[in-house]
């Protein structure tokens, strides 16, 4: 301890973290995760050997069936500066994944039957969960193979699955809960009701008793291919890659229905991590970044509803102004409607919002709940048509006659095809002077109809006039992408372009063919079914105003580019996103494709020992296995 702090407030310190502690993994915080932290920061920079930090867990409730793990089950060490990060990886390739913040779990097998479920109690003794876990989907009650080993992973709720479990809960007259993570601990301590755990979901990123791995990527590569679902990975192999890997991790915190609060990182080579070891609270080979959260309380004063260009209606509450990292917060996006319901959103309640990373504020849970109900508007703030709800958004159905939708469906055009300085502003005035009713009527205008605009000149007019006539020959993908089809990508499209190649063969496919491709769900695929034909009008009248869809055939189709004619598959976590490995691959001329087949040209992979299912299937073709190196450098060389 240092010798000139108080040690009255290391005491108070040390007791204030055991008990949020306990409380936090009985599923029920006393305080936010930003506040805790700030504490045991403290804690650690005054007395970095007190026991308190190296306690994992609670001890199991009373009455709660024990059970001892094995190998303990360690907390992570963690950091907030990319530098410490960047200098504890060193040389090393690691492993990052995005942090789950749900509970932990263990699952044990024995010649591939589950026998028993524990979760992570004070790290050396938990609670038997078993009975409660064989709800659970994703912990599978057999293995494909004989094998005694025991998974772990991270057990979560979903922010859909939570509304569901909510309603449930509120129909048997139980008590409303707080949050997603709250909850799980909740319910696998209970001993009724244990049939809720049905709402939840498991990742699994630990298997111990598995042979002939030696890769962080072999384990989740093995774990997959058993059935369990693993959380994205991606392999980095230099200091520089891991701050635009955390900027992707921001993104999916503020989008992803699963509940991330960081990211994970790990010794990709197993025998590094076996000679590490663990210190008594976490192992030595992982660790967890974590962005410094400021949380803080408000009212919600009211809570407005916008509709988007494909009619969903979003809720945005106005709070009292607060500051966070340093800036004024006074609106909190609460996602859709199903959102509202579950948490019973409404004017005067007390919330809790955290803003990490300085991403966009989030709503985490009500501290206070205002007397009443949620409400909902019963008709679209923009056209007043009576509003559909579909389990999860209320939905203005009015596409063709609501200002909002078709404002928005000609600014997604607009930016989809490159049509510039035609901001939304603008478009509101357009729009407000008869210029333009539908996305056509851009092609319509001259020069003359943008000088009646404000504030608009002869210079100014003319440059308009010219940049919407500039976008009339189009490559098809873009055409595509901005009709604003729901589920469809720019990607979506250039992919459909290489199966069917023409506006009119795309116009007329099938659910079903579209299902036949790599990578096509049953869902997307009838979403752009549906889309196209709502869409076919508006289609006719571009074409009829002289907008040309140019056709511009793939390499891969004309036989161009040094990986001409030939079909790539990869496996395993790569040093850059896999996406942009296939945007090179077809830029090359190849084909990036998703399952091995004797189509198959080439697999890529950076673990060549790999036991992954691709890699058996590739080595039963005989098919080349190239690494990423490999095939980057035939990429340069070409």
């Amino acid at each position: 301890m240092k010798a000139d702090y108080d040690a009255s407030r290391v005491e108070k310190l040390a007791r204030s973290l055991m008990t949020y502690k306990k409380q936090y993994y009985t599923g029920k915080p006393l305080v936010s995760d930003a506040v805790y932290d700030k504490l045991e920061q403290e804690l650690r920079s005054v007395s970095p050997q007190h026991p308190v930090l190296s306690y994992v867990g609670a001890a199991p409730s009373t009455g709660a069936p024990k059970a001892t793990h094995d190998m303990p089950m360690l907390s992570l060490n963690k950091t907030y500066r990319i530098e410490d990060l960047q200098s504890w990886m060193g040389e090393e390739t690691i492993v990052g994944t995005p942090k789950v913040d749900g509970n932990s779990l263990s699952l044990l097998y024995e010649n591939g039957v589950f026998k028993q479920a524990k979760t992570r109690g004070d790290g050396r003794v938990g609670e038997d969960v078993t009975d409660k876990v064989l709800w659970i989907a994703d912990c599978l009650p057999r293995l494909p193979k004989d094998l005694t080993i025991e998974v772990r992973g991270e057990v979560y709720c979903s922010q859909h699955q939570f509304a569901l479990l909510v309603d449930d809960m509120l129909e048997r007259n139980l008590e409303r809960p707080n949050n997603p993570r709250n909850i799980v601990a909740g319910l696998l301590g209970r001993k009724v009701h244990i049939d809720l755990c049905r709402y939840f979901n498991f990742f699994a990123f630990e298997a111990i008793g598995l042979t002939g791995l030696k890769t962080e990527v072999d384990k989740f590569e093995t774990l997959h291919g058993l059935g369990f679902s693993v959380v994205d990975h991606r392999l980095l192999k230099k200091p520089k890659d891991v701050e635009g890997y955390l900027e992707e991790i921001k993104q999916w915190m503020d989008d992803d229905e699963v509940a991330y609060d960081g990211a994970v990182f790990s010794y990709n080579s197993l025998a590094l991590q076996q000679s590490l070891g663990n210190t008594s609270h976490h192992p030595r080979f992982k660790l967890s970044f974590k962005w410094q959260g400021m949380t803080a309380q408000s009212l919600v004063k009211r809570i407005d509803w916008f509709p988007s260009r494909l009619g969903i209606i979003t809720p945005v509450a106005v709070i009292e102004g607060v500051a966070l990292s340093g800036a004024t917060i006074t609106n909190v996006t609460l996602h859709n409607a199903e959102h509202v319901k579950a948490y019973n959103l409404k004017q005067g309640d007390l919330i809790e919002i955290v803003r990490s990373g300085e991403v966009i504020p989030k709503f985490m849970q009500v501290l206070e709940s205002a007397p009443g109900n949620y409400q909902w508007p019963t008709n679209c703030p923009s056209c007043k048509t009576p509003l559909t709800f579909d389990g999860v958004r209320l939905k203005c159905e009015n596409r063709d006659a609501c200002p909002a939708q078709r404002s928005g469906f000609i600014l997604n055009w607009m930016r989809a095809v490159e049509v510039e300085d035609i901001s939304e502003k603008r478009l509101d005035q357009m729009m407000q002077m008869g210029l333009v009713e539908h996305v056509y009527d851009l092609y319509t205008l001259n020069v003359s109809d943008f000088l009646r605009l404000p504030s608009t000149k002869d210079k100014m007019a003319e440059k308009l006039y010219k940049n919407i006539q500039a976008s009339k020959n189009v490559p098809l993908a873009k055409f595509l992408n901005g009709l604003g089809i729901e589920g469809a990508g720019l990607r979506t499209w250039e992919k459909l372009i290489e199966h069917f190649q023409t506006l009119e063969s795309i116009q007329s496919v099938s659910a079903e063919a579209l299902i036949e491709i790599d990578g096509f769900a049953e869902k997307s695929a009838l979403q752009i079914v549906e889309g196209l034909k709502e869409r076919k009008a508006i289609i006719k009248q571009l074409l009829k105003v002289g907008v040309n869809p140019i056709v511009q055939k793939s390499k891969f189709a004309t036989g161009e580019g040094p990986l001409a004619g030939q079909q790539f598959v990869i496996t395993g976590a790569l040093s850059m996103p896999r996406e942009q490995i296939e945007r090179l691959i077809r830029e090359a001329g190849g084909k990036a494709s998703t399952s091995v087949s004797k189509n198959t040209s080439v697999l890529v992979t950076n673990e060549g020992d790999s036991g992954s299912s691709k890699m058996k299937k590739a080595k039963e073709l005989g098919i080349p296995i190239w690494t990423e190196e490999a095939l980057l450098k035939m990429l340069s060389e070409g």
